[in-house]
């Protein structure tokens, strides 16, 4: 008894220690469905916007899947800017109402109520990437990428969003050179 008493203050001591992670949302404008045989793999990559290692990561990531970089005359050019990113925020109506009815002393009857909670701030991040593919004797591809952060009361840093985004972004470009 006395270890399950233990064991349970140790497990309350920790239960606020652990990270909490942002959720995020991607969608295109238009979908993208490459078609061609895409023989040399080779690619090129210029980002515009984005965070010093970003480049770096996308070209990682596409070796990983069989992709390799091009020196001069790529089989695929990718060149993807991002628009924008902005923080928002939103007031969240958590009131609720409470009724009561009671009755005391001589004659007095009545009943009350409360409102109760308030409004909490809720905050979120929304950016667009424009992404451009060109396939080297073949067709050219185009969207916009808008990633939505989900509304949380814990303000995250911009840098963490960024990062989140980025990687979207990332398996996002993966799944369309992939065919899906």
């Amino acid at each position: 008894m006395k270890n399950i008493i233990i064991s349970l203050l140790i497990a309350l001591t920790f239960i606020g220690c652990g990270k909490s992670i942002q959720t995020s949302y991607l969608s295109t404008s238009e979908p993208i469905f490459i078609t061609e045989n895409i023989k040399g793999k080779s690619f090129s990559i210029a980002s515009q916007n984005f965070t010093p290692n970003f480049e770096q990561n996308l070209s990682q990531a596409l070796e990983k899947n069989g992709y390799k970089k091009a020196i001069k005359n790529p089989d695929i050019a990718i060149k993807i800017a991002l628009n924008y990113i902005r923080k928002n925020s939103d007031i969240r109506n958590n009131n609720f109402m409470e009724f009561g009815f009671g009755s005391g002393g001589f004659r007095r009857i009545g009943f009350g109520s409360g409102f109760g909670g308030g409004y909490e701030s809720e905050y979120f991040y929304d950016a667009q990437a424009s992404l451009y593919i060109a396939i080297h004797n073949g067709k050219d591809y185009q969207t916009n990428l808008n990633l939505q952060s989900q509304k949380s009361s814990f303000d995250y840093g911009l840098n963490q969003t960024k990062d989140n985004f980025e990687s979207k972004i990332i398996d996002k470009i993966i799944e369309i050179l992939n065919g899906f």
